[in-house]
């Protein structure tokens, strides 16, 4: 069977592809070029070098759509083009600084040791539900000035918004289903619902939130700096949108990722042994997570214009999808892609934070909840083991684990 008749079969929404979606990235990459996908009516690209000059490449693939599979414009930051993402992105990018980032450690460190010493005592745990969810949550409200107690509220709103990122999991893998068909329209209409009425809610908050720190000023909360130093006079609206995006991509994407990690050494046990032996190779273990089983598998584009990569024209108006997960095992960039090795040496970086004028404004956070994490869990627990199987997410553009049942045996 050749690669093009393979290729015409493939379907990135369909349940066994989402439940482990390599196999079918190895297909597209055989190629080495832009691959259409009927079943879908999409373009995608898998190739490390194609996927990174795309991805910085914002003239001709426009986020104006959105980044997820069905079109959608919406004015949030990593979903539209310059000039307007450049006053977004401009306003932001003063709080994200790497020294500014590395104040927020001591915050880092007192969430992840009250979330995994209780986790620890506990023995048998969720990892997920009590440490990897919270933890990205707690720091980025915190860091919003979001009260405490509305903490868990915000967390049911971010998933209602990430649900609406994954309308495309509904859609029915049987044959002659795709995404004209009615009942895989009413399943992404009941999904996109529920993600209107959570950003709904999330925009009444945030108004009210501008309100109150205009006429009381907390001074160090990332809400009382947007407005202090919101020189380029943004609208009250855009300023929701761009809490919005800090919300959700402060905490899903995270959580995600330190699931991923977690997986990872527990699959690789030979690994998993040597990160413990050798600490400085902690942080290697968490960038060689985001090359193996990034939580954010690709993004979607629109051409605005012929585009041709090789032999290949990607027609003008194709929904393209940048697949940072096959990059980061194209076997013309990595030697052995598919080995977790975390002693691996690269001559260029994953692209799971993407790259360009959407490379990801929070990486710095991600990297310090990450290490703050996995070292305190090893200086915590001298071994965790399943006793469950672990539950992933079905979703097309993101990877992560629901559920992560485990046993932690604290250190003597």
């Amino acid at each position: 069977m050749t690669v093009a008749s393979l290729v015409s079969d493939l379907d990135p929404f369909a349940p066994e592809v989402m439940a482990d979606p390599y196999p079918m990235y190895a297909v597209l990459l055989k190629s080495g070029e832009p691959a259409y996908l009927p079943r879908r009516d999409m373009w995608v690209i898998t190739a490390h070098d194609d996927v990174r000059a795309a991805v910085k490449d914002h003239e001709r693939f426009s986020s104006a759509d959105g980044i997820a599979y069905d079109r959608s414009r919406l004015p949030i930051l990593f979903g539209v083009d310059p000039p307007d993402h450049t006053r977004l992105r401009r306003l932001i990018s003063r709080d994200f600084t790497p020294r500014t980032v590395e104040s927020w450690r001591p915050l880092v460190e007192q969430i992840c040791t009250e979330l995994l010493d209780e986790a620890v005592t506990g023995g048998d745990v969720d990892l997920v539900r009590q440490v990897l969810v919270p933890l990205p949550v707690r720091v980025i409200a915190a860091l919003l000035g979001i009260p405490g107690d509305d903490v868990a509220q915000f967390k049911k709103w971010s998933e209602g918004v990430i649900e609406g990122f994954n309308a495309n999991a509904r859609l029915r893998p049987e044959a002659g289903h795709g995404p004209t068909d009615p009942e895989d329209a009413k399943y992404r209409q009941q999904a996109a619902k529920q993600a209107l009425s959570a950003v709904s809610n999330i925009s009444v908050y945030f108004h009210t939130l501008l309100d109150q720190r205009r006429s009381q000023p907390l001074g160090a909360d990332l809400i009382s700096r947007l407005l202090a130093a919101n020189e380029d006079h943004l609208r009250d609206n855009e300023l929701v949108w761009l809490c919005l995006a800090l919300l959700v991509g402060g905490n899903e994407t995270t959580t995600h990722l330190l699931g991923n990690l977690c997986i990872a050494l527990m699959e690789h046990p030979d690994q998993h042994e040597l990160v413990r032996a050798r600490p400085e190779l902690m942080i290697p273990a968490i960038e060689e997570t985001l090359r193996y089983d990034p939580p954010v598998q690709s993004v979607f584009r629109t051409a605005t214009a012929d585009v041709e990569i090789g032999g290949t024209v990607i027609p003008k108006g194709s929904r393209v999808q940048l697949s940072f997960a096959a990059a980061n095992r194209d076997p013309r960039r990595y030697s052995d892609p598919d080995r977790f090795w975390v002693e691996r040496e690269s001559d260029s970086a994953h692209l799971s934070f993407g790259s360009g004028i959407h490379f990801c404004i929070g990486a710095p956070l991600v990297r310090i909840e990450a290490e703050t994490f996995l070292r305190q869990l090893f200086e915590r627990a001298e071994a965790m083991t399943p006793t469950d199987a672990p539950t992933r997410i079905k979703s097309p553009t993101f990877r992560g684990i629901a559920q992560l049942p485990l046993r932690l045996i604290p250190r003597a």
